[in-house]
């Protein structure tokens, strides 16, 4: 990897950090190759990060869930009608996972045996925001959950096998079906 001319903020380290850790997984990113991504020599990345590793993953998982916050959860939120909300969400997942050609960050930021709070938070947050706008919709609330969590199930599956067999068409399917399941209730 060609060395890049060190970042300007921990922001863009954070930036960074989340395109290493999702096309490679955090277990396989050392921190070699994080300096050479980077630009920045170790102790560069531990004056920002002072717990190594896992604090840049804890930094790069919380800058996601912001994200997600901001285009998924928020609009599920807004007082309109169900498919106006469902619409907006598919569109985003699409956008965020690149049409199903860009890993999932959860599964690829999950380090072997160890949870991370924000990374649980993207997936538990995604469930409760949908769950919440099914129930405003007038799905009863134990209803609306089995909804939301198969939904959240179904798009991150299909996302793990649309990359594992080329085919960016078993996403765009699966987001198009989800969305008219979610948008029909």
């Amino acid at each position: 990897m060609t060395p890049k001319s060190a970042p300007s903020s921990r922001d863009e380290i954070v930036t960074a950090l989340f395109g290493l850790f999702r096309r490679g997984g955090y277990d396989v990113v050392s921190l070699s190759d994080i300096s050479a991504a980077t630009g920045l020599g170790k102790s560069s990345l531990y004056h920002y990060f002072p717990g190594g590793k896992p604090d840049m993953a804890e930094a790069v998982a919380n800058h996601r869930l912001a994200t997600m916050r901001e285009k998924l959860f928020a609009p599920l939120a807004a007082e309109i009608p169900l498919p106006a909300k469902i619409a907006p969400m598919t569109r985003s997942v699409d956008s965020l996972y690149a049409g199903g050609d860009a890993p999932c960050h959860v599964a690829n930021m999950l380090p072997s045996g160890v949870g991370s709070s924000p990374l649980k938070a993207i997936i538990v947050e995604w469930i409760e925001a949908l769950s919440e706008a099914l129930k405003q919709a007038g799905i009863k609330i134990s209803a609306a959950r089995v909804l939301a969590t198969d939904a959240v199930v179904r798009i991150e599956g299909a996302l793990v096998v649309a990359k594992a067999t080329g085919d960016k068409r078993v996403f765009a399917s699966a987001l198009r079906d989800i969305g008219a399941d979610l948008a029909g209730r």
